[in-house]
């Protein structure tokens, strides 16, 4: 489970983070990363303070996050943002 982002004197909070499709799996589509996040489908996260961690929508939902940013593709070359506070994918 995802805990609140450290803290840099006191005064730093989590906005965003970077995951990546977890255990393996890749997607060619947003519609495919959509249809996983509302499955509770983990995915990893890549940002540098969490980096291998793993993240679901119940976790992120437990959290202060307004934004997920998806890399996805083959190479990950794709990108997409999950919006927690409006529950979409742009």
């Amino acid at each position: 489970m995802l805990s609140r982002g450290p803290a840099i004197a006191g005064l730093f909070l989590m906005f965003e983070l970077t995951i990546v499709p977890a255990y393996g799996r890749v997607y060619n589509s947003k519609a495919a990363i959509w249809r996983d996040w509302l499955d509770q489908k983990d995915f990893q996260i890549a940002s540098p303070f969490a980096a291998g961690s793993y993240i679901n929508r119940e976790d992120a939902a437990k959290s202060d996050l307004a934004c997920l940013i998806v890399r996805y593709g083959k190479r990950l070359e794709k990108s997409c943002s999950i919006n927690l506070i409006r529950n979409r994918i742009n």
